[in-house]
């Protein structure tokens, strides 16, 4: 019934941060439902797979960007679904922020998104296509200070420079949403909230943080797949400019 539903052979699918958490679950998620998914990392891959073709990059270097988007224009000769997924925060106190990391998340969380969907675009247009799709992959934190009684002491819970960029990746969704309309692209936005993972969260984060939401856990990486699939798929054919907030109710306290 899902394949059926939600059947993605034979599409051309860019994910920016293949090898995190979130990234490679939606490697897989697009896999399984056969498309061919080119991920982009600094990180080594982490999935095997026929259809998948890792890229190691740095994507906040924009020439490097351009180049590895006309290698799959020229060989695909489109691209269907672009997934802006790689994202950074710092965690130094705010006293000893330093300006080198505050650029290094600017150009990752949002100047590297720009300038995807500007040499996407470019391509788009030469290659005369008609039905893009770009899922941009924002945070609660665009919308929210963190509650900082959660967080352990002694770091920054998430950082000043996370949601202010968080929150101009939530506009310019809206942004390219009315300027990409004509082109048959339609850009959107999910904002989690915080994802389960017990690697590096602690039992007692787990706890507080849970408590804090209506539905009494954390956001499972399911949960927020499920929204991915929807916007990526012909059942949301009249859906643009849309931020999905995936945080089990904790936005609404």
């Amino acid at each position: 019934m899902l394949h059926k539903l939600f059947n993605f052979s034979g599409q051309i699918v860019f994910v920016t941060g293949s090898s995190g958490q979130i990234g490679t679950a939606i490697s897989k998620l697009f896999l399984n439902l056969g498309a061919k998914v080119y991920g982009l990392d600094v990180k080594r891959k982490k999935i095997k797979h026929k259809n998948f073709k890792f890229i190691k990059i740095d994507i906040t270097n924009e020439l490097q960007t351009n180049i590895e988007i006309k290698k799959i224009f020229k060989k695909e000769k489109k691209i269907d679904i672009i997934i802006n997924n790689a994202g950074i925060s710092v965690y130094s106190r705010i006293e000893k922020r330093s300006s080198i990391e505050l650029q290094k998340v600017f150009d990752l969380n949002l100047k590297s998104i720009i300038n995807i969907i500007k040499h996407y675009l470019k391509y788009y247009k030469k290659y005369k296509l008609k039905n893009g799709r770009i899922i941009n992959i924002g945070s609660i934190y665009g919308f929210l200070s963190p509650d900082f009684k959660i967080y352990s002491k002694g770091k920054e819970p998430i950082a000043e420079i996370y949601g202010a960029t968080k929150a101009s990746v939530i506009q310019i969704t809206k942004y390219f949403a009315v300027l990409l309309a004509n082109y048959g692209i339609r850009v959107n936005c999910i904002s989690p909230g915080g994802v389960l993972n017990k690697k590096t969260q602690t039992n007692k984060f787990i706890k507080k943080y849970s408590n804090r939401v209506p539905l009494k856990r954390m956001a499972k990486v399911e949960d927020i797949l499920t929204s991915i699939l929807y916007l990526a798929s012909k059942e949301s054919k009249y859906v643009t400019g849309q931020n999905i907030i995936v945080d089990g109710g904790l936005s609404l306290k």
